[in-house]
């Protein structure tokens, strides 16, 4: 599952976590995804966050999370909103969330997007289309770049990371030899 991205991972994890139906906690999500940090902890809270804005966690009563399997080819919530406002050129925040059961700060962050890409601009209470974006859901290009630059940055700095964790392992097991020599060394 490492391939996989930290949201992906969860939403494997919580299927196999709640296969019975009982609902899990976070730390048996975070037990099972095998989280060591509190840097770890807090990118799977935020990626739970997403999961429940997504629709494929639900809050449990009495805490905790339960998994909400989609029917395969079933659309996610931005792609509901998206067609929506498609085959109706406008919608309030408030349609957008009743149409796709999502949040409002997801409704606003996908209308906010939009705007952002230049395919809608904001009305009083919702988002009116400017042009049609077709069948395909528009695609941020500078986001990507910065994304991959990122992934890059950060494949540049794991990889001095290795160069200076295998030094530090030759000189450790030289050091381990040489105390190794010492101690072998009889008293004369």
């Amino acid at each position: 599952m490492k391939h996989l991205s930290l949201r992906d991972r969860a939403r494997v994890a919580g299927w196999e976590l709640d296969k019975a139906g009982g609902g899990f906690a976070f730390g048996d999500l975070s037990g099972f995804l095998e989280v060591k940090t509190r840097a770890e902890e807090k990118s799977l809270r935020n990626a739970v966050h997403h999961l429940l804005a997504a629709g494929d966690y639900k809050r449990r009563e009495g805490g905790g999370y339960h998994f909400v399997p989609r029917p395969p080819g079933a659309p996610g919530k931005e792609e509901v909103m998206r067609r929506f406002l498609r085959l109706n050129r406008q919608a309030s925040v408030a349609k957008l969330m009743a149409v796709s059961n999502a949040a409002r700060p997801t409704a606003e962050k996908f209308g906010a997007a939009l705007v952002k890409v230049g395919l809608a601009v904001k009305t009083a209470d919702g988002f009116r289309l400017l042009q049609d974006p077709g069948p395909e859901a528009p695609f941020d290009e500078p986001r990507a770049d910065r994304a991959r630059a990122w992934r890059e940055k950060k494949q540049e700095a794991l990889g001095k990371l290795d160069e200076v964790y295998s030094g530090a392992l030759d000189v450790m097991q030289k050091a381990a030899a040489a105390r190794l020599a010492v101690s072998q060394l009889e008293e004369g």
